[in-house]
């Protein structure tokens, strides 16, 4: 039996999943997340709801996938860095291709932060859900993700995230520019506090903060933001 489909069934399990995401997110944005139920997101998905409880438990494993289906897309981004790249530019970039994929979502997921404060068991998920893709996303950038070190970045990184995920929910710019551009700000200030985001170039081991990469002129063009966000 092929790994990727549910006995029995015809629909591959990837499938399935990203059915039951789109599905969720949009009810989400629509009614809400607390309430929300398994039965309601297979609906909307139209998906059976044995099938899909074998695909998701929860709404919170919907969730949990979704994170997961960002991570691939933002590792993606990374197969076409190069030596000249800095750690700092290929954080920057990971992150906006977390915000590219996340944007088909926004409504559901602005509808979750809204209600984190109520819900502490879907905060605790997302909070696991951030530091584990922070992790994957300084591994790619060729910076240590375990340890003291690591752990103080993926903290860092965490803040930069979260901080321009609020711009980012906000930003109705066809091009993200508002996004990008605080972002490039949060960097900046995370540089100044956890020099891990920054230390080392792969391959040259050399101290590298200069660069902007292949954002400079987008962000040099980008509007400057409002008063600093709050963490998500």
């Amino acid at each position: 039996m092929d790994n990727h489909d549910i006995p029995g069934s015809e629909t591959p399990m990837a499938g399935v999943s990203d059915r039951l995401i789109d599905a969720a997110l949009a009810l989400a944005g629509e009614s809400g997340w607390r309430r929300l139920t398994m039965a309601a997101i297979a609906e909307r998905a139209g998906v059976p709801l044995n099938e899909a409880l074998r695909v998701h438990g929860s709404r919170n494993d919907v969730l949990r996938a979704m994170g997961h289906r960002v991570d691939a897309a933002m590792l993606d981004e990374a197969l076409g860095f190069t030596e000249s790249d800095s750690p700092r530019d290929r954080l920057f970039d990971m992150l906006m291709r977390r915000y590219d994929a996340l944007t088909p979502l926004r409504p559901g997921l602005a509808a979750i932060m809204r209600e984190l404060p109520t819900d502490p068991f879907t905060f605790v998920v997302s909070m696991q859900g951030v530091y584990h893709s922070m992790g994957l996303a300084l591994e790619a950038a060729g910076l240590p993700a375990d340890g003291f070190r690591g752990l103080a970045a993926r903290k860092g990184l965490a803040a930069v995230y979260l901080t321009t995920m609020r711009t980012w929910v906000k930003d109705d710019s066809a091009d993200m520019s508002v996004t990008m551009s605080d972002l490039d700000k949060a960097l900046d200030r995370a540089e100044s506090v956890v020099n891990t985001l920054c230390r080392v170039t792969p391959g040259r081991g050399g101290a590298c903060c200069g660069s902007r990469g292949r954002r400079d002129e987008d962000t040099a063009s980008a509007p400057a933001a409002g008063d600093d966000p709050s963490p998500a």
